[in-house]
């Protein structure tokens, strides 16, 4: 979505509106499937919104998952998403206006677990 005003109207924080596209992930969760009472529409919807998140990366573009600061309701009506479907996440995409220095990471050792947990 690229209508500042529609953009403006979806989001908590005026940073993720100055983006200038928001990509609004949703998901019919009946659509999706499951296994043993989870239902899967959100892990498929992750997956597709990281793809994107690693795509823009490629091209320069900067994003921020945003998974809570939304008001579901609200972007339904803004949107005109149908009840039957889930708001999911929102992604703000543009160029970022700064480029913070790499996080360090914990050895993998720390972090990952072999044969068991």
């Amino acid at each position: 979505m690229t209508d500042e005003e529609k953009r403006r109207a979806i989001t908590k924080r005026d940073w993720t509106a100055d983006a200038p596209v928001i990509i609004v992930g949703c998901a019919h969760p009946e659509l999706s499937g499951g296994n043993a009472g989870q239902p899967y529409y959100m892990l498929d919807m992750g997956i597709a919104m990281e793809h994107m998140v690693l795509a823009a990366a490629e091209q320069g573009l900067g994003t921020c998952w945003i998974g809570g600061q939304f008001d579901e309701a609200t972007v339904k009506a803004e949107l005109g998403v149908p009840d039957d479907a889930r708001v999911v996440a929102l992604l703000p995409v543009g160029y970022p206006a700064e480029a913070p220095d790499a996080k360090t990471r914990k050895p993998m050792d720390e972090i990952v677990s072999h044969e068991k947990w």
